[in-house]
């Protein structure tokens, strides 16, 4: 017994010492310095403080929407070559004042991201839009071209129209597979309409999000909640986006005298945005590039982040 109790003595002598050494050793270990470089800061605008945050070197690119929801959707190689601004816009897609959507106009959105640009002490700037959101950064495209330098648009609408909405949910019904189908009807089962009423507009907008994943994804199950967890986004906001400020909003007579180069990415399977109704506007768009990526949905920049990347830095470089 004797023995027994020394022979435990001495373990955890031994194992408290190595736990110290190793204390000591992380204590002396600097901390792992992120792989792209990071700043924040606050931007006043109208008096009002914005906080931002900046990832990457290279082309300074002002993020539209839901700005604090992208950081994690850009690869650091990416980062490498473009410094990513993702503004807290207090005055539309933050959480923090719902009260005053019904005064947010596309004139007052269109403002806000040249007052941004203005505040980081920048002449031209480069303006990057996805989904409906990246339509701010087409319109200050078209309305300040000289203030552009280049225009990233990520699974964007070319249009927003009531026939847009009808054009949209055909391309589902005809395109879809109806593997793709059953998924989205199980999704429907397991988060139904009388369950998200019950949740705040944030969550019930993220989960509706992630409801309609096969819509959004090659991957029809993929579940993108992780992006929306403990993000500050007003869905008030979104809702009066989509519904009132994009009614009827169709910039495509006004991209034939588009001078801005714009880098359009694209996915095949995005039944959110069919990629065939850009067909017209790429052949009469000046200085548009646009890619296909064939085994993505709505966020190309994650489903094939390698090719995306490769497409993105090509066109980069080429419009120098």
């Amino acid at each position: 017994m004797k023995t027994k109790t020394n022979l435990a003595i001495i373990t955890l002598i031994t194992v408290g010492a190595l736990f110290s050494a190793l204390v000591c050793i992380i204590e002396a270990r600097p901390l792992a310095t992120p792989t792209v470089a990071q700043t924040s800061g606050v931007l006043t605008i109208n008096g009002i403080p914005h906080p931002y945050l900046s990832e990457g070197t290279g082309l300074t690119c002002i993020v539209t929407g839901l700005a604090p929801s992208y950081p994690p959707l850009f690869s650091d190689r990416l980062k490498q070559r473009i410094r990513f601004v993702y503004v807290d816009f207090k005055d539309s897609w933050n959480a923090e004042s719902p009260r005053d959507v019904e005064k947010v106009t596309m004139d007052s959105l269109v403002d806000e991201i040249d007052q941004i640009r203005s505040a980081l002490g920048l002449e031209k700037v480069c303006v990057f839009g996805h989904s409906a959101p990246g339509l701010v950064a087409l319109e200050y495209a078209l309305r300040h071209p000289d203030r552009v330098d280049h225009a990233i648009l990520v699974s964007v609408e070319p249009y927003f129209t009531p026939a847009w909405l009808k054009k949209r949910e055909a391309f589902w019904e005809t395109d879809a597979a109806s593997e793709r189908k059953a998924v989205l009807e199980q999704n429907r089962k397991r988060l139904p309409d009388d369950l998200l009423r019950t949740l705040s507009p944030r969550d019930a907008f993220a989960l509706r999000y992630v409801r309609n994943g096969p819509k959004y994804f090659y991957d029809p199950s993929y579940d993108l909640y992780w992006a929306f967890a403990g993000k500050q986004f007003s869905a008030e906001m979104l809702n009066r986006y989509l519904k009132a400020i994009l009614a009827e909003y169709d910039p495509r007579p006004r991209l034939a005298s588009n001078s801005v180069p714009i880098f359009l990415a694209l996915g095949r399977y995005d039944y959110n945005i069919p990629y065939h109704e850009w067909d017209s506007a790429r052949r009469t768009t000046p200085h548009l590039t646009s890619q296909l990526f064939e085994r993505s949905g709505h966020f190309p920049m994650l489903e094939e982040s390698t090719r995306f990347d490769d497409e993105l830095i090509r066109w980069l470089e080429a419009s120098r």
